[in-house]
């Protein structure tokens, strides 16, 4: 049983806390010698997974809307900042009976970037020699004003109980009141997942940045109703309501035109949540941008091709996949591994962006594009995978007079999201996130 103590006490302590903590055995596969380069994780989706909100350094459970005296007990050292936050993602896994090594992706938010070898030391001491696919992202601001980091963990439920259909995950349960999101959810191997491309007021298959004849709305609450509407009608193409969604990661711009998700969720559900304040979604016309992932109850799916398992879900009639610029959603079942790579840009995976020494980046977009590309290649080689066994690909950076890729991919389509704004990473001027799927090893 986790020992919990006094937060102000526990600030005091930190400087003096033992680097290391002690780590279980490995629960994913991952390439090359043990603290080398990662090239990727992997977990069998047939013992299901486990999503973690995002968390920051204040105190696990606290008020919604904040309460500006939690928000001040948070440290102005991003290191002590790092460490809080692991501490609460900590609560939660030794609740569930898990260690860090059962972490299989760890997505970053940050609000100063130069910040990244400070809290990739931090990481270390505590992950060891155990490396879960990591992605940084830059943001304007985080939930609490006074945080400057927010990590977000998909876990490996290996060696519990296997949950059926969906369950919360909730240390101290009685201190626990009405919360604005869940601290992690218990997904089963009975349901299958729905990973969405960027939702926003665009229509999900159709591309911002070549809108056709459809005109953005200028009004705000016009925005979030079609956002509304497009969500409501992808989840029903799924066969799965806006009560089965796990996690919803949204970025919020000035400009307005959000889902009043409250009022769709009800009362008696709450997914996983990353909220994200930037000064720009990166999308056209667009204030707030969802990245949203759903689940659905199992059922078989006959797909032939590269990977039998996951199936596209498409809106019109008529229409083949790869006539879209991405899949308004994809469906993937037990019948899979889910593998998850790092965050690739034209770097080496060897180099260090924050310590290069004299390696430079060229500054040509359409080159750094051809690396991206490249090392997407030497990943998916890796990990005996192929272009068309991607499902999900999250991009960042300068989008326009790029291909993206579409020859490599074929008639192929993943889920995609994507912000036209700076990497936040020195000399990168894009950023590609990726999640596979491949057949069970």
């Amino acid at each position: 049983m986790a020992v919990l103590i006094d937060r102000r006490t526990l600030l005091r302590a930190l400087g003096a806390l033992p680097a290391a903590l002690p780590l279980r055995a490995g629960s994913a596969a991952q390439t090359g010698p043990r603290g080398g380069v990662l090239r990727f994780t992997r977990v069998p989706f047939s013992r299901g997974i486990i999503p973690h909100a995002g968390a920051t350094s204040m105190e696990l459970y606290h008020k919604h809307p904040h309460d500006p005296r939690e928000e001040v007990v948070q440290p102005d050292d991003i290191r002590l900042q790092t460490r809080l936050t692991l501490r609460n993602h900590k609560e939660i896994l030794d609740w569930l009976g898990l260690g860090w090594t059962n972490v299989v992706k760890l997505t970053r938010y940050q609000t100063r970037m130069e910040e990244s070898p400070a809290i990739d030391a931090v990481l270390r001491s505590y992950f060891g020699d155990w490396r879960p696919a990591q992605t940084i992202y830059q943001v304007n601001g985080l939930s609490s004003p006074q945080a400057r980091l927010e990590i977000e963990m998909w876990v490996d439920p290996r060696g519990t109980r296997q949950a059926k259909g969906l369950r919360p995950v909730v240390p101290r349960p009685e201190v626990t009141g009405p919360q604005a999101f869940s601290l992690a959810i218990e997904i089963g191997p009975d349901m299958d997942l729905i990973f969405c491309s960027g939702l926003t007021a665009y229509p999900p298959d159709l591309d911002p940045w070549n809108p056709g004849s459809f005109t953005m709305p200028a009004d705000a609450a016009e925005r979030g109703r079609l956002a509304t509407d497009h969500l409501d009608r992808l989840l029903t193409a799924a066969g799965t309501t806006w009560q089965q969604i796990v996690f919803n990661v949204n970025w919020n711009a000035p400009g307005g035109g959000a889902i009043n998700m409250n009022a769709q969720y009800g009362e008696s559900w709450r997914p996983c949540s990353t909220t994200l304040r930037v000064n720009d979604t990166g999308v056209p016309g667009i204030g707030v941008l969802y990245q949203i992932t759903a689940v659905a109850p199992h059922r078989p799916i006959t797909t032939k091709g590269a990977v039998a398992g996951i199936e596209p879900i498409l809106l019109r009639p008529g229409v083949a996949l790869k006539e879209l610029p991405q899949a308004p959603a994809i469906r993937v079942t037990r019948d899979v591994d889910l593998v998850y790579f790092p965050g690739v840009t034209a770097y080496p995976p060897d180099i260090d962006p924050w310590n290069r020494g004299s390696y430079t980046l060229p500054d040509d977009l359409a080159t750094q594009e051809k690396m991206v590309a490249d090392n997407i290649d030497r990943l998916l080689k890796g990990a005996s995978l192929t272009w068309r066994h991607i499902v999900v690909m999250n991009r960042v950076g300068e989008v326009r007079g790029v291909r993206w890729m579409e020859d490599r991919f074929g008639d192929w389509r993943p889920c995609r999201t994507t912000r036209a704004v700076p990497t936040g990473i020195p000399g990168a001027r894009l950023l590609v996130e990726l999640a596979a799927a491949a057949p069970p090893a």
